[in-house]
């Protein structure tokens, strides 16, 4: 219920921009490695340790912005930010996770544009994390924190208004703490993605 109410409250602030002269939208998703530690050791270290031969999975990154850019003379776009990421290994059987470690932030950015054809983007917010598992052995907790990103992204369209493409690279970061254990539980990714965005 609270994070229904978070992102609830959220999406109202956002709302009002859908209309806004200077709107931006964009949505899309990328692949790449994901780290995950809890208390400072690497999940996959401590399942080879104990024994237990896992191979990790290409990590997903899903997501969408909305905002807008309250200046006429500066490409600078305020957005909010839903976003999620996802890191998996599997050991016997290849298609099924046997650890799953999920992260979704939610919270405000920024989306500038030096010049036409490039963005930079940041974002920051609190996050949510899930972990979920078909290892006995291992007991898991969800958890919340905060996580943050950067991006560089090559927009197709540069200089014209509308519909348009990115193309790019961006790191991921997320601290958690989990409920019942209390652990540290520390997420990093780098991935490349492409995207749908729009301006106005």
């Amino acid at each position: 219920m609270k994070k229904i109410i978070i992102l609830t409250v959220f999406l109202i602030c956002i709302s009002s921009t859908i209309f806004a002269q200077g709107l931006y939208f964009d949505i899309g998703f990328g692949l790449g490695k994901a780290w995950t530690k809890i208390d400072g050791n690497n999940v996959i270290d401590v399942l080879k340790s104990a024994g237990i031969d896992v191979n990790e999975r290409i990590a997903p990154d899903l997501g969408l912005k909305i905002g807008y850019n309250p200046f006429n003379s500066i490409r600078l776009y305020t957005v909010g930010e839903f976003g999620m990421t996802g890191h998996s290994t599997n050991y016997g059987d290849p298609y099924y996770p046997s650890m799953y470690f999920r992260t979704i932030i939610i919270g405000p950015g920024i989306i500038f544009y030096p010049i036409p054809y490039i963005q930079l983007g940041s974002s920051i917010g609190y996050s949510f994390a899930h972990t979920s598992t078909n290892i006995s052995e291992i007991q898991t907790y969800n958890g919340h924190g905060f996580a943050w990103n950067i991006s560089i992204a090559i927009d197709v369209e540069g200089s014209d208004l509308g519909h348009s493409g990115l193309i790019g690279i961006k790191y991921f970061h997320a601290n958690n703490t989990l409920k019942t254990s209390k652990a540290k539980q520390n997420t990093s990714m780098v991935s490349l993605f492409i995207r749908y965005a729009f301006r106005n």
